[in-house]
């Protein structure tokens, strides 16, 4: 596994974690039903954003990622998941000049260099923990 894959690997994990259900279940306090909002609605149904389930393999994955994550210091685990989570659905890739803000820095290319520094210690942390019969 190299440093482009541990970097999917964390962006994967991040959209596992957006696809598993909310920890908190928000009931509603009152009840309206529902009427059509303009005059050509009529059997108007709405219908809510369809979430898709994780797979089995994407959770296994997800752990081994958050295991790997364990043995970092917070502040590279913090960084990587905001890293991670910013950059999930959007094609050009994670946004550095908000997380520079909120990380209380003022270059987007600190956050960015911190980041590859941050993947190549996972990267080095991992291939020393590596069991035997993988490393062959």
């Amino acid at each position: 596994m190299d440093i482009n894959e541990l970097h999917t690997m964390m962006l994967d994990m991040a959209v596992t974690e957006r696809r598993l259900p909310k920890a908190i279940r928000v009931q509603k306090q009152a009840s309206w039903p529902d009427y059509p909002m303009d005059w050509h609605g009529y059997g108007w149904t709405q219908i809510g954003e369809v979430r898709l389930r994780p797979t089995n393999e994407q959770i296994d994955k997800m752990d081994e990622a958050h295991g790997m994550l364990m043995a970092m210091d917070q502040d590279t685990r913090r960084l990587i998941m905001a890293v991670a989570h910013s950059a999930v659905g959007r094609d050009r890739g994670p946004r550095w000049s908000k997380l520079a803000h909120i990380l209380g820095l003022n270059d987007p290319r600190i956050v960015k260099r911190n980041y590859r520094d941050a993947l190549t210690k996972m990267y080095y942390r991992s291939i020393a923990y590596r069991p035997l019969h993988e490393a062959e």
